[in-house]
């Protein structure tokens, strides 16, 4: 059985060792992970209160501690609110902990009443908690966070329990000393240390879980154009279903003439006109459409629920729209057009990728009949590109 003084010694160095593992985390930009390790390395200097040296009054070392657990649990409920997209409400909480925090000093100072000191700083704690809990409620997105907010809530219920039990079972052991010395008092702190253990791994646990997706989504994600790169197309395509994937089209999209974008302008306008090309296809994209930068100049776009001449206007208008934006401002002065080729579910195909494969067939065929047009995946694909508004002479020049 663990003793007292062993326990005691392990609370602050368990709960300095979260904090230090959350701040680790904290240098991968998770902001939520610099609250859980202010919050920890707070609990944890507070549990050292009692090592601290001799020569310190024992209330100035208690009134220190409640401070510091006051903090500890403003912490948690700012991580629990900055990882719920919540508002930190930071006025608010820390004009009620300043409050709280001075009636603590009365207790202490004036009064000089333990059980008054820690009803009030455990209720605080209590309440900052359950504020934060009640701020994100419904709002959990996998199961570490479901973990996260039962430990909380039960946290919540434990100290509120030990408070009654604080109030209406001194009595009976003469002091508040005689009962904080008691076996039963020694089994509820081990209670709840216990329960700040697991609210500890739950929190690590969803904290890194995030650190992962936020890793892997920057692994699926183009930096210069914000949309899914080859690799994060593919993911994002393996769960749909077998009716989203018979009922969607493709449209292959490649910048005509890039190359001479890039010879004769230089590399930052030809990422410039890639942006371009790429915040047009995000504003138009449906809502559960799916958009990639497959590489260079070339675009994928899966449209759900499309029809070859659905997915043909859909082309056309970004066709249209970014033939006919004006780009004096990064240095070329005539149009820059793009070409498309557009194809549909077709029986012969095994997977997604034959689709993919169509429509980039397409996608030459409309190179090879002059560029700026959509042509319509078949034998032969059939232009589509209706009213040209940019003109051919603009088209001309090397590269695909």
């Amino acid at each position: 059985m663990v003793s007292d003084d062993s326990f005691a010694f392990l609370l602050p160095v368990i709960m300095m060792t979260f904090g230090f593992v959350f701040l680790a985390l904290s240098r991968h930009g998770h902001r939520q992970s610099t609250s859980w390790a202010l919050g920890y390395l707070s609990a944890g200097a507070a549990f050292s209160m009692p090592f601290a040296p001799a020569t310190i009054p024992a209330p100035v070392l208690s009134f220190v501690a409640d401070g510091l657990f006051t903090a500890a649990f403003y912490f948690y409920g700012s991580a629990l609110l900055i990882r719920f997209q919540r508002s930190t409400f930071a006025t608010i909480r820390l004009t009620f902990c300043l409050l709280t925090y001075a009636a603590t000093a009365v207790a202490v100072f004036v009064l000089q009443n333990l059980a008054a000191e820690l009803v009030i700083n455990d209720l605080t704690c209590a309440t900052l908690l359950t504020f934060a809990l009640a701020m994100v409620v419904g709002r959990r997105s996998h199961t570490a966070d479901h973990a996260l907010l039962m430990i909380a809530g039960l946290i919540v219920v434990e100290t509120i329990a030990r408070n009654v039990a604080l109030v209406f079972l001194v009595p009976s052991y003469g002091s508040t000393e005689s009962f904080l010395n008691s076996p039963y008092a020694f089994a509820m702190q081990a209670g709840a240390s216990v329960l700040a253990l697991f609210f500890a791994l739950s929190a690590l646990a969803a904290s890194t879980l995030d650190v992962i997706a936020q890793y892997r989504s920057a692994a699926d994600t183009d930096v210069l154009t914000g949309l899914l790169n080859r690799r994060g197309f593919e993911r994002a395509t393996e769960g749909l279903s077998d009716k989203v994937l018979s009922s969607c089209a493709i449209v292959a999209c490649d910048i005509d003439g890039f190359k001479q974008v890039n010879d004769t302008h230089g590399h930052a306008a030809g990422d410039a006109v890639i942006q371009e090309l790429a915040t047009l296809i995000k504003a138009r994209l449906p809502l559960d459409g799916i958009a990639a930068r497959f590489g260079g100049e070339e675009f994928v776009i899966l449209l759900p629920d499309h029809s070859l001449d659905a997915a043909a206007q859909f082309a056309n208008g970004l066709r249209t729209t970014f033939a006919n934006v004006d780009r004096h401002g990064i240095g070329i002065n005539r149009a820059v057009t793009a070409s498309f080729g557009v194809a549909t579910k077709d029986h012969n195909e095994h997977d997604l990728r034959d689709r993919i494969s169509r429509a980039d067939l397409a996608l030459y065929a409309a190179k090879e009949a002059g560029r700026n047009r959509v042509m319509l995946d078949g034998k032969p694909p059939r232009d589509a590109t209706g009213i040209r508004l940019a003109a051919q002479s603009a088209t001309s020049g090397g590269g695909r």
